[in-house]
């Protein structure tokens, strides 16, 4: 009987992204949502390839913030990396659940080069059907993972103190963290893209209702907006990534009716500079990068292309920005003008209570954090709060 009244902690969100890492904790307070806990670590200037320093800091940074932030318990879910995901879209005949399965892990064989695939190294979304010619098929978004690749998330996870509740791939729980607001019968049609810019990558992910239909990741990120920022301004990468930080960050203050906050216009040595030398600053900035951003653009164009002819009748109509670079200046003025749609910066926290969590910005998009909360809206009570359960998407570990 006192089982019964125990109070359960809900798992622990974690995000280890290109340049941080998250973690959430949330709760239901009667109707509402609240943070529990939360904080963010930076990695330091670590060469990407010392994988192993990095293991290390990210095993002392996350042990580090349990001890200090008020989490409750040690049960996690966590984020699979999209960089460490095989992604192929196949086309299949429509067949029983149990049937499509076992096809399907023939196709991760042949098609990721992973003989002897286990269940736990794949995962699928049915897209929905589309025409072949004259056929019916299904699209299907295959996923898979190379042999021993979930044994060493599971012992960077013991390492690092805590029990996994669920690994699931990291685009799921992005979509998850923005889908949420779609609850109406009328939102089952809508188109949702969304495009999460990170350090050293770009996820695209288009969904009809909540049911995801295309998913890519592009090779350009922060990592390749510093350098050509260093390159024009003649500064080092390191030098490049501050001054960067500084304006996103500037960016990130404003409220989220796009208006800067009271008092607050960015670092005081930022402020203090003569308004026409920050707006000088801001257009070299902006040159520097408007050649990243318009391949990147680019390749958007064709992720919604390639929509557009396989699933015909689907009508775009905004483009959210999420992911740490979101803030990057020239992203959604370019980006909107290549794809002639309006662009905005994604609130995933957007009606949760954040007084918990201790970021000193709380009035902000909080965009960097959609994964995260992703993760946290699936992991309370062991599925999303506003969750559908689909009895064709098979995706956890």
């Amino acid at each position: 009987m006192l089982g019964l009244f125990k109070i359960r902690s809900e798992p622990i969100a974690l995000d280890i992204g290109g340049d941080s890492i998250k973690m959430l904790q949330m709760q239901r307070v009667g109707g509402a949502l609240r943070v529990r806990a939360g904080a963010r670590w930076r990695f330091p200037d670590v060469p990407s390839t010392d994988l192993r320093q990095r293991r290390d800091l990210a095993v002392m940074a996350v042990r580090e913030l349990l001890a200090r932030h008020g989490f409750r318990g040690r049960r996690v879910v966590y984020a699979l990396p999209m960089s460490q995901i095989h992604i192929k879209n196949i086309r299949m005949p429509s067949m029983p659940d149990s049937q499509l399965t076992s096809a399907l892990m023939l196709e991760a064989q042949q098609r990721f080069e992973l003989p002897g695939i286990a269940p736990d190294q794949m995962g699928y979304l049915n897209a929905g059907e589309v025409r072949q010619g004259a056929d019916i098929r299904n699209e299907i978004i295959l996923m898979g993972v190379s042999g021993g690749l979930i044994e060493e998330h599971l012992s960077l996870l013991s390492d690092m103190g805590l029990s996994p509740d669920r690994i699931e791939p990291e685009p799921v729980a992005l979509f998850r963290g923005m889908n949420r607001f779609l609850r109406r019968q009328d939102d089952e049609n809508v188109v949702s893209v969304v495009v999460d810019v990170g350090v050293s990558a770009t996820r695209v992910i288009v969904a009809r209702g909540r049911q995801i239909v295309f998913l890519k990741s592009i090779d350009i990120g922060g990592r390749r907006f510093t350098s050509v920022v260093a390159a024009h301004l003649n500064l080092s990468c390191v030098e490049a990534n501050e001054l960067r930080m500084r304006v996103m960050k500037e960016q990130s203050r404003q409220s989220r009716d796009g208006e800067p906050a009271p008092g607050d216009d960015g670092p005081a040595d930022h402020r203090d500079a003569p308004r026409e030398a920050k707006d000088a600053l801001r257009w070299s900035m902006f040159d520097a990068v408007r050649g990243e951003v318009e391949s990147l653009a680019k390749e958007i164009a064709l992720c919604l292309r390639y929509c557009s002819v396989t699933f015909r009748g689907l009508r775009f109509v905004t483009v959210t920005l999420t992911g740490g670079e979101a803030y990057e200046p020239a992203l959604r003025e370019l980006i909107g003008q290549h794809l002639n749609l309006p662009c905005v910066i994604g609130q995933p926290l957007r009606g949760v209570d954040v007084s918990g969590l201790d970021l000193g910005n709380r009035r902000g998009h909080l965009a960097e954090w959609a994964v995260c909360t992703g993760l946290a809206l699936r992991g309370a009570n062991g599925r999303h709060f506003n969750e559908d359960t689909h009895g064709h998407d098979r995706l956890s570990a």
